[in-house]
């Protein structure tokens, strides 16, 4: 019977022990369950609290700028998807065309031609008639249709193409290439557009260049 005793306490023992491990795995676990519910708890809390921080710091956004940042959102979206292309920037500033300037420029280099022939013949038609040329045979050659070759070119009434011939003529004159100024008077009296009386007077001038002023220049 003592044996029988001793076996019932040991086997009361070992369920009581058994009990205990239980109870203190049940234990651990609860305590387990209950770290991990106040840390996820803690985690939300801050969460919470960040975002409250942010709201409470940050401007507030007017309407304005909140359908603003909607449409651009709604842009970057089509964008994104291929039905917007991006829109290039279109310069209006004024530029003149080339031809203008082009056609300004020359008709400024014929401005000052025909100013510097005016003032050539002006000089040379006064020795001219001074030294007696007036009474050559020539009737068209006189000092009233010289005068009148005169106020054509004031009034710029001579095509640019004449302006260009006196021009060179008056350039080789000063020049005093006698040659080259008997080849050029020569062409412009073929190619010239002026009335027959003007171009006789002018020819009659430069002539008196090559004949009379530039031998005694060249001699001396």
């Amino acid at each position: 019977s003592f044996e029988s005793t001793e076996e019932e306490y040991q086997g009361q023992m070992k369920r009581k022990r058994i009990r205990r491990k239980k109870q203190k795995s049940i234990l651990q676990i609860s305590n387990n369950l209950h770290g991990e519910e106040i840390n996820s708890g803690m985690q939300e809390s801050l969460v919470q609290d960040n975002l409250q921080l942010q709201q409470t710091h940050s401007p507030k956004i007017s309407k304005n700028k909140k359908r603003k940042m909607k449409k651009k959102r709604q842009k970057e979206k089509k964008r994104a998807a291929g039905l917007v292309t991006k829109t290039t920037s279109v310069d209006f500033t004024y530029q003149p065309d080339k031809n203008n300037r082009e056609e300004a420029a020359g008709l400024k280099d014929t401005d000052e031609k025909t100013d510097s022939i005016l003032d050539f013949l002006q000089a040379t038609q006064q020795i001219y008639f001074a030294d007696k040329k007036s009474e050559c045979t020539d009737a068209a050659v006189n000092s009233a249709t010289a005068q009148e070759l005169l106020k054509y070119l004031e009034s710029r009434t001579i095509s640019s193409s004449d302006v260009t011939h006196l021009h060179r003529l008056k350039s080789l004159v000063l020049l005093q290439d006698i040659k080259r100024l008997k080849d050029a008077l020569k062409q412009f009296q073929e190619q010239s557009m002026m009335l027959p009386d003007h171009t006789k007077v002018a020819t009659s001038l430069f002539h008196y260049w090559i004949t009379d002023i530039l031998p005694v220049r060249n001699t001396k």
